[in-house]
């Protein structure tokens, strides 16, 4: 009892060490969280900081061009012409602080986009100001002043500002509610500890009055465990007789050997039957005799471990040798006993050489399998790496052709004969629709392999962006978009975004002479969501089902209708990657209704 009572208090010390414990990492984990705030309100800062650098470069461009404008000292434009410079770094600087913003990017591509006009305004003014024409100088500064570029950088900037003030005043405030609830939550740890304090020693001092009790309650017991004894060894002997008789007639071999010599003390006459031997013969030996040579180091470590714990049960295989040679594979079961007055070890025997025989056929299977696909997953990634490659590489000729094409397009369309124009529309085309290939494929052998990370990602959100893209395109054809509830899935947002915008952008395009009408569904599966995406348009035969999947592969005249045949090849990969697959129901002239699954918690 004493024994217990000090396990009690041990377990006391024990369960403080965890709370202390607890409250430590609490505090470490808190401190992260709250040095994680700090570490954006110090980014908030840098942020703005950066946004006045802008706001000052931009300034005093303009009040250096403004001062040359006046004065005509070419001092100030040298100032100018040196700030111009900086200022796309200092812009450059600030959209990499905010790379993680969505919602202030728009904000910089604006300000850029005026800043950028603004330069063009100032140069248009210098070269006035150079010609003389001082008076049409003095209205166009004064106008972009007032009401131009100069006006909207401001707003921008303004704009920006604003926006990270309010980013800067929450993570204000959650770092100080992560300081309060760090403070409730130690001073509630702290509290616990000392109530179960409290608890364990009031918890002990009534266990050493049950101690006492106890103790004359054993003493009694005692006595009638003695009586019961005596009853149940004559019931032990009469056992001991049926369990012989279940020992020499079962149906696996079994045998008893000496923990210590390894010895056979008894065998039944199954193991006589199945491995040869006499039972004298069995007597005689070891159970290292049975094993082959090279298992016995193995079989002498393996007894050496259980010889010191008499109650461990053991189940594991070895190979053991009949009288006649033959070598069996075997599933020995063994566990300690009392053999006349010996420390022993019963053994029951199952053969298993058939099935070892099929489990080797079946792991040389697995690993005939398991290299065929990696042979498999590395040549779909030299692919892969080849077509990006390639793609890559291809589009700077591309470019130069296609650029040197449009100039001559340009500069000869109409001065030379019909033919020549003709020949020269046909080669542009034909270098942008190489283009437009060479973009695809692009787009094609990045997915699989870019880097970004899978996270929740809200699929009406992604519908939303979407519909914004092709607002022009569906107010264009008349079309009605009906989008119902959809669901937040895991996977890489920039790839559904892709997803959605391939499949709307299909349902669009091959619309029949009535107004494209679209559904957008979603329906929860037991481990995945089935998206559908259905319209009314020219519908799709169905031997060409699998087709349309497949790169490069078109249904219809490129004078018809536009693309490179890439689309529904980027939206199988992509629902591949996120553990799903993509399939069509359709009939011409009917609609047509594509199907994809994303699992809920990515691809498994």
């Amino acid at each position: 009892m004493k024994t217990l009572l000090g396990n009690k208090l041990i377990n006391a010390i024990a369960i403080a060490i965890v709370a202390v414990f607890i409250i430590v990492l609490l505090s470490i984990w808190q401190n992260q969280r709250i040095q994680d705030t700090g570490e954006g309100i110090r980014h908030t800062n840098a942020v703005l900081s950066q946004s006045q650098e802008v706001q000052r470069a931009a300034m005093e461009f303009q009040l250096n061009v403004k001062n040359f404008l006046l004065t005509g000292d070419s001092s100030f434009l040298d100032t100018a012409g040196h700030t111009a410079a900086l200022l796309p770094q200092k812009i450059d600087s600030l959209r990499d602080l905010i790379a993680g913003d969505s919602g202030q990017r728009p904000l910089l591509d604006s300000l850029q986009y005026y800043v950028s006009r603004s330069h063009v305004v100032l140069e248009r003014a210098m070269r006035m100001s150079r010609a003389g024409d001082f008076e049409n100088v003095s209205a166009l500064i004064g106008d972009e002043a007032r009401y131009g570029y100069s006006h909207r950088i401001q707003a921008m900037i303004d704009q920006l500002e604003t926006g990270q003030g309010r980013l800067l005043e929450a993570r204000r405030i959650a770092n100080r509610r992560r300081v309060t609830a760090l403070q409730v939550a130690l001073w509630a740890l702290i509290a616990g500890v000392v109530v179960l304090a409290l608890f364990i020693l009031r918890k002990i001092r009534a266990d050493r009055h049950k101690d006492r009790r106890a103790r004359e309650q054993l003493r009694r017991l005692n006595r009638q465990l003695e009586k019961k004894v005596e009853v149940q060894s004559t019931n032990l002997r009469s056992s001991e007789n049926k369990y012989k008789t279940l020992f020499d007639k079962s149906p696996l071999p079994k045998w008893i050997y000496d923990d210590h010599t390894m010895r056979f003390l008894e065998v039944n006459d199954t193991a006589i039957r199945d491995y040869g031997y006499s039972r004298d013969e069995f007597l005689s030996m070891t159970i290292a005799d049975i094993r082959p040579p090279e298992d016995v180091a193995a079989l002498v470590d393996d007894v050496n471990n259980v010889r010191g714990k008499p109650d461990a049960f053991r189940n594991s295989q070895w190979r053991h040798i009949k009288k006649n040679g033959e070598i069996i594979d075997v599933d020995v079961t063994a566990h300690a006993i009392e053999f006349e007055g010996r420390k022993a070890r019963m053994v029951v025997v199952k053969d298993i050489t058939d099935r070892r025989k099929y489990e080797l056929q079946l792991q040389r299977l697995n690993i005939d399998l398991a290299k065929r696909a990696a042979e498999l997953a590395t040549s779909n990634a030299e692919l892969e790496r080849f077509a990006y490659i390639a793609s890559h590489d291809l589009q700077e000729p591309l470019r130069m052709v296609s650029s040197f094409l449009q100039l001559l397009q340009k500069k000869y369309y109409g001065k030379l004969d019909s033919k020549a124009d003709q020949y020269i529309h046909y080669a542009v085309d034909g270098a942008e629709r190489m283009k437009a290939l060479i973009m695809d494929l692009l787009e094609y052998s990045r997915v699989g392999t870019g880097q970004e990370s899978f996270g929740a990602v809200d699929t009406a959100v992604v519908m939303e962006e979407v519909g914004n893209i092709f607002r022009e395109k569906i107010i264009g054809v008349r079309a009605e978009v009906d989008i119902g509830p959809l669901p937040v899935v895991f996977g890489d947002k920039v790839q559904v975004t892709q997803l959605f915008q391939n499949l709307l952008s299909n349902a669009l395009k091959y619309h029949s002479d009535q107004p494209p009408m679209i559904r957008i569904r979603a329906k929860e599966q037991l481990a995945s969501w089935l998206f559908s995406v259905e319209d009314n348009g020219i519908g799709i035969d169905s031997q060409f089902f699998e087709k349309i999947f497949i790169i490069f592969q078109r249904l219809h005249n490129k004078n018809d209708y536009s693309g490179t045949g890439i689309g529904l090849a980027i939206c199988k990969k992509i629902v591949e990657r996120h553990g799903g697959k993509i399939w069509v129901e359709s009939a011409p002239k009917e609609g047509s209704t594509f199907y994809f699954t994303i699992h809920k918690k990515g691809k498994t």
